[in-house]
């Protein structure tokens, strides 16, 4: 049997598991996905571990995206460019480096009916996943992706705004791209922060979380703006990767209905 892991520190909210253990089972493979929680000063054990050990792959989440990076033997656009990694791939005795959150997010928008093409587009948090979702929204044509995080002096990867007055001015797009959702302390304290009233009637906001309705898309969708939430990319990212891991097509609409 072969064995695929999720890794992240904490790991307990992860659908991964059911995803891909339902298209293994959809496709008659011998496979299991397993979650493994990795503080970060076992990281680097953990995924020489999996590659000395056969693993099928491994997917990559907080707060792992951007260090593991180091531990790959090569990058893969647009992980290269990105500087974060969420996808792992081990071949040859090679560990590589994917990052199908880039495309994914923009998949799980497209299935929402949310073009990016032209959209402005304001991404909150400067980490990994910010970093693919600022990629994959240039890539797919938005006129503007700005950049707000808390600490802007510690985004060392573009010129980022602080998270101060009004922050979402000019935008059509919203991308909550932290880790704030996972703590509702840190959520509240987040949301109270946005001035979602400045958006505009035909704006979107997105979030990455999956787990739970996090509160930000409470609050826009009581505006009556669209909202789409991170299901959709969890989804993609993972049809992508599973194709990166073992070579065939993944069965997408079993993935969906498993999360």
């Amino acid at each position: 049997m072969k064995i695929g892991v999720v890794i992240g520190w904490p790991i307990t909210h992860s659908k991964s598991p059911a995803m891909h253990d339902a298209a293994f089972a959809a496709l008659g493979l011998d496979a299991r996905f397993v979650a493994l929680a990795v503080p970060p000063p076992a990281l680097a054990h953990a995924v020489l571990g999996l590659a000395a050990g056969g693993c099928l792959g491994a997917s990559v989440t907080i707060p792992h995206k951007e260090a593991v990076v180091a531990l790959c033997t090569r990058l893969v656009a647009p992980a290269d460019r990105i500087g974060a990694v969420n996808c792992l791939v081990f071949s040859d005795g090679e560990i590589v480096g994917h990052n199908t959150d880039a495309g994914g997010f923009v998949d799980s928008l497209a299935e929402a009916g949310v073009t990016c093409a032209g959209r402005r587009a304001v991404v909150l948090g400067g980490g990994g996943a910010a970093r693919a979702v600022h990629a994959g929204l240039v890539d797919a044509g938005a006129a503007g992706v700005r950049v707000v995080a808390r600490r802007p002096e510690a985004v060392g990867w573009i010129d980022a705004e602080p998270w101060q007055g009004d922050v979402l001015a000019g935008a059509d797009l919203v991308v909550d791209a932290t880790s704030s959702a996972l703590s509702p302390a840190a959520e509240a304290q987040v949301v109270a922060s946005l001035p979602l009233d400045s958006l505009p009637p035909t704006a979107v906001v997105a979030s990455l979380v999956y787990h739970r309705r996090p509160l930000l898309l409470e609050r826009a969708a009581a505006r009556g703006l669209t909202t789409v939430d991170g299901k959709g990319m969890l989804v993609h990212q993972g049809a992508r990767a599973f194709a990166l891991w073992l070579g065939v097509a993944p069965p997408i609409d079993v993935m969906r209905s498993a999360i």
